[in-house]
């Protein structure tokens, strides 16, 4: 039976590594990457045939626990799969028509998920693998039509934003309570704020974002941008502003989401005023640069969302200096290659390869990582030879603490690939 970590023991551990400055930790050696699923349109591996995960973005407990949304499982329905990291499949399937998106997993194993067009039924759902059972949790607050990126914390209370027909409000439930933390001049004409981003929420119950300045209907981008972090009690406080919401501000714009740590430090991916794009990472006082897109090691900073824990360390989607799309992770010291474009793994078909048959992006979805250095990811995959031949797509994790490549396989090694098919 699966030992989960009691939340007592998980709120000690991430209050301690809060004490550590961000980034004192180094990067993750990281293991070879560890297949949970595989999916396909024919023999897939611990999911039903033809059910997809494609853009999904996993997640990841600090128990090396993985959850993903399937965007397609059959019979018009979407799903949960769920791996306990040594056995996986799909933990929860949603009534016929309903909508499901992105997940969230705390250490003990409680999974969130928000879902719509299921009647009496929408609202933010829980699954959790202890118990094997599902309920829905909240369709708080009143008048709540829909419940975007919810987030669980280790004591199950869960950071989200709320959509009403006339506005959105960053919100938090706990216990059948919920406390608003900002909202839309749409609803309250008191706000400061024209729309609020895709928040981001820690164990502490606070919640970050990127906030748009002015009232109801002024959402151009050229109206200023901030990026701040906000309590229970409503107060916040400014992490990064763009260059219309301050003259001295080193950002042109900012990307719609953005990671919070236990420790108050957000990472996020903004475009300079140089025009050079780059992911960062900050607590409003210090600014940690991950990483630019300089043409060195990075050439290109992709639109997906980083990931950070309390470490310091941020993952990230982007290419290499070879143009391989690739998963980078960094803390402000050092910058490095998790996995990239048309790297072997190892999967239940024998040894694959990252790869697409198609110009289509080889990762789907953000990478996620815990507060040990884990990462997980979903990519496409073909046979070692010929990527014309659809394996699926897989979603990985990587353990820290082992090297990159256990079969002794070179991240680089351009022999690996030279045989492509065109």
């Amino acid at each position: 039976m699966k030992t989960h970590r009691s939340v007592t023991s998980s709120i000690l551990l991430a209050l301690a590594t809060a004490l550590a400055p961000a980034g004192a930790a180094g990067l993750p050696a990281l293991g070879a990457p560890f297949l949970l699923c595989r999916a396909n349109f024919s023999g897939a591996y611990n999911l039903p045939n033809s059910a997809f995960f494609t853009n999904s973005t996993p997640a990841l407990n600090d128990a090396g626990e993985a959850a993903i949304h399937l965007s397609v499982l059959g019979n018009d329905t979407r799903g949960v799969f769920y791996h306990d990291g040594t056995v996986g499949g799909v933990a929860y399937e949603g009534p016929v028509g309903a909508f499901l998106s992105d997940v969230s997993i705390n250490d003990g194993g409680r999974v969130v998920f928000p879902m719509s067009q299921s009647g009496t039924q929408d609202g933010i759902w829980r699954w959790d693998a202890p118990t094997d059972s599902a309920a829905r949790l909240t369709n708080l607050p009143l008048g709540t039509s829909t419940w975007g990126s919810p987030k669980v914390d280790d004591l199950g209370r869960v950071g989200y934003r709320a959509g009403f027909p006339g506005g959105q409000a960053f919100a938090s439930w706990e216990n059948g309570s919920v406390a608003i933390h900002a909202t839309e001049n749409g609803i309250d004409s008191g706000s400061p704020y024209a729309f609020l981003f895709t928040p981001s929420t820690n164990n502490l119950r606070q919640i970050a974002g990127k906030v748009r300045l002015g009232v109801a209907g002024q959402t151009a981008e050229n109206r200023p941008d901030q990026i701040r972090i906000w309590n229970s009690d409503g107060s916040s406080v400014l992490i990064a502003e763009d260059f219309d919401s301050s003259a001295s501000s080193p950002y042109s714009r900012f990307d719609n989401a953005v990671s919070l740590t236990d420790d108050g430090w957000v990472a996020f991916t903004a475009t300079a005023t140089d025009g050079r794009r780059g992911v960062y990472f900050s607590n409003g006082a210090t600014t940690r640069t991950i990483a630019i897109d300089d043409n060195t090691t990075v050439t290109e900073v992709e639109f997906f969302a980083p990931a950070a824990n309390n470490a310091g360390q941020v993952v990230f989607r982007g290419r290499n200096n070879a143009g391989l799309q690739t998963i980078f992770v960094g803390d402000g010291s050092e910058l490095a290659e998790a996995i990239h474009e048309h790297d072997l793994v190892d999967t239940d078909l024998g040894q694959a390869r990252l790869d697409q048959h198609d110009p289509s992006p080889i990762f789907g979805g953000g990478p996620a990582i815990n507060q040990a250095g884990d990462i997980a990811f979903g990519a496409g995959l073909a046979p070692p030879s010929n990527n014309q031949i659809e394996w699926g797509s897989g979603l990985f994790v990587m353990r820290a603490g082992g090297g990159i490549f256990a079969d002794g396989f070179e991240s680089g090694d351009a022999s690996a690939w030279s045989s492509v098919t065109p």
